[in-house]
């Protein structure tokens, strides 16, 4: 039965993760990496010889840097890098403020332009680009001068909770002011005495904000078997840390002063193949473990794992966030999401890492200066050839100086002879054409996508044959851009607006094209739909715009007729020509458009309709009133009937009454005459 994990368990555990990791120390994926940074250098390939050229065409970094620009261009073309787009019109207010506010942190409170450069370039070169994204709450410390305060301010900045007071001189300013002498009627001066204080605050305030950094490929861990972020067991970034920033981030002091470099001990970072390529170029050590000589500036190797645990030994694993240096844990939480998000050029079907263009055209950079250190070699001899000399016959430094209009002194006429250079071929030029053409297929960088053709103003080229060399040119590059917008991208925008949403409490005024909007992240709703959409750069824009174009065409044609005023209103043509503004990269679009205003209400009726409608309620009110009298009249009469028919009816039976006790009183009359009749008998 599992049993619960102690500290050294889990240490073991994340120690032997990392160890078996993609891109730990010589793996296969650091090999490749560095190999694509040395291409991109254009460093020797090893296989040089000395006396031969040992030129290098740099085919892996013009590849790069070509397509770098139409990558820029379409995700950075607009103050939007993404929009978010609600499901629902109830959506709508909340979606326009995401799509703000998210760009704004994004550009603002980051540099979002070069995250997105690094981003890209690192995926490019590396296989794969890593961004972390995570809330950071930020301690800031400033200092804050004030001279001549009076008491009341000085006080006022006492109570403020986030002022402490780091040095105070209190003095007495004396001023004479001239006031009226109710004695004399006359002006006189009198002298004033005030309190006034200067004083130094220091101001300490905490504030939190999504903090967005680019990893790079070494510092990046993933275990071997993972095909994504969402399913990997285990992600680790392993960075250096200052012993300072350690305490800053609420580590225990007394466990950081423990931690110490030795360096017996493999640094991880800087022995991996990329990081001694990249820095290898101009001999750069920027994070050398443990170089300063500062105690407090010290550095270690800290590793950030997320992993998957079984804390409670019920065989049910949970997502957590384990710090480690130096063998030793450091913190150890549960967690929601992994913070970070990763694209690849070239997706490679359940892996999670793919192919780099760089590794796509290493082969043809390889050729390529094979032939052109060929060629180059053949030139040198053709200008400088080779001779066959008779020994003791020439004077070999006349024959070693080569110069213009030297000359070679021989004791015979053939001392000397030329060995013929063959002469370059026109193949061997088309050989370098034939491989630049393999590239131009490989990674669509070809002369169509660096620039239009040189004849491209001939009257045989027409707009519709440019167009499609164009996009058949870009194809690749689109591919790339639309894989790069539906995997990191994506997800780096859907955990900013998570963040902001999970840890902003509070409304803000932010100003986007100088105008102030108020946001409430704390108002999102953490299920919103929202599909976060990315545009292809200005060729797609183009196209936008001739859409939107010809339908604003279509929208003017509709006004013209009886019912276009019903169809079309000023608020739509209003929203076409923002929207077309918008694609076109305008933005102060009010400076050019102003809204329409809103409807007037309806015109009241005129005295006369006011005076029918009167007399009209009048006569209504008439008749109703005629309607209620007769209802009542008939009701009355009713009334009165059936009171007529209750007094018959109360009649007929004080008649039948009558009869009753008259009958009785005849049969009682009948025996007392019956009575008497016998008593007088007797």
């Amino acid at each position: 039965m599992a049993t619960e994990l102690n500290e050294d368990e889990i240490v073991a555990l994340v120690n032997q993760e990392v160890n078996s990791s993609s891109g730990f120390l010589d793996s296969e994926i650091s090999n490749q990496r560095k190999k694509s940074l040395e291409y991109f250098y254009g460093e020797p390939f090893g296989n040089e010889e000395d006396g031969r050229s040992q030129v290098v065409i740099t085919d892996v970094q013009d590849t790069l840097m070509w397509i770098m620009p139409s990558l820029m261009r379409i995700f950075t073309a607009g103050d939007r890098v993404v929009k978010f787009l609600p499901e629902g019109p109830e959506d709508e207010d909340v979606a326009e403020q995401a799509t703000r506010y998210v760009n704004h942190v994004f550009y603002k409170q980051n540099n979002g332009y070069m995250v997105l450069y690094n981003f890209f370039l690192d995926a490019l070169m590396q296989k794969v680009g890593v961004v972390k994204h995570y809330w950071e709450n930020v301690d800031k410390t400033t200092s804050e001068s004030y001279e001549s305060l009076t008491d009341a301010e000085f006080n006022g900045l006492i109570k403020d909770p986030e002022l402490e007071l780091d040095q105070h001189t209190e003095r007495v300013n004396k001023e004479i002011r001239a006031q009226p002498d109710p004695m004399s009627g006359g002006m006189v001066d009198v002298e004033y005495e005030e309190h006034v204080h200067d004083a130094v605050f220091i101001r300490r305030c905490a504030y939190g904000r999504v903090t967005i950094e680019n990893v790079p490929p070494e510092e990046f861990l993933i275990n071997s078997a993972a095909r994504s972020i969402e399913d990997a067991r285990f992600i680790c970034h392993r960075s250096h840390k200052s012993k300072s920033y350690l305490l800053k981030m609420g580590f225990d002091r007394d466990v950081v002063e423990e931690l110490s470099f030795n360096a017996s001990e493999v640094d991880g970072i800087t022995t991996s193949p990329e990081y001694i390529a990249r820095h290898s170029y101009d001999s750069t050590n920027p994070s050398a473990t443990g170089s300063s000589s500062d105690h407090a500036e010290q550095t270690v190797e800290i590793y950030e794992s997320y992993v998957h645990l079984d804390m409670e030994g019920n065989g049910i694993t949970v997502l957590h966030k384990v710090i480690t240096a130096a063998n030793t844990l450091l913190s150890l939480e549960p967690v929601d999401t992994v913070p970070f998000s990763t694209i690849c050029p070239i997706p490679i079907p359940h892996k999670f890492f793919g192919l780099s263009v760089s590794e796509t055209v290493e082969d043809v950079q390889l050729i390529r200066s094979t032939l052109t250190r060929n060629l180059l070699d053949n030139m040198y001899l053709a200008n400088n050839g080779r001779f066959a000399v008779v020994e003791g016959q020439v004077n070999i430094d006349d024959l070693l100086t080569s110069r213009p209009g030297g000359i070679v002194r021989t004791r015979s006429p053939n001392a000397l002879q030329p060995i013929q250079t063959p002469a370059l071929q026109n193949y061997s030029f088309q050989m370098l054409e034939y491989w630049d053409a393999i590239k131009a297929g490989r990674t669509g960088v070809n002369a169509a996508t660096q620039g239009l053709p040189a004849d491209v103003l001939k009257s045989h080229v027409t707009a519709g044959a440019i167009t499609g060399a164009l996009t058949n040119a870009q194809g690749r590059i689109e591919l790339v851009a639309r894989t790069f917008a539906e995997t990191g991208v994506r997800n780096l925008f859907k955990s900013i607006y998570n963040l902001v949403q999970r840890y902003e409490d509070r409304k803000k005024i932010i100003r986007v094209q100088n105008k102030y909007f108020e946001v409430d992240p704390s108002s999102w709703r953490e299920d919103m739909d929202v599909e976060v959409r990315v545009g292809l750069g200005y060729g797609d824009s183009d196209v936008r715009v001739q859409n939107l174009s010809a339908f604003s065409d279509l929208m003017s044609k509709v006004v013209q007729t009886p019912l276009g005023q019903g169809i079309v209103s000023p608020e739509n043509i209003y929203g076409m020509m923002r929207e077309i503004g918008d694609e076109l990269g305008i933005k102060n679009i009010d400076r050019f458009v102003t809204p329409p205003p809103p409807p007037a209400p309806p015109a009241g009726p005129s005295l006369q309709d006011q005076a029918i409608q009167a007399q009209a309620q009048a006569m209504l009110m008439q008749a109703q009133a005629s309607q209620t009298e007769a209802m009542v009249k008939t009701k009355d009469l009713e009334i009165k009937m059936a009171k007529l028919e209750l007094d018959r009816i109360e009649l007929e039976a004080n008649i039948a009454l009558k009869k009753e006790e008259l009958k009785l009183k005849g049969v009682e009359l009948g025996y007392e005459m019956a009575s008497k009749t016998n008593i007088k008998a007797n």
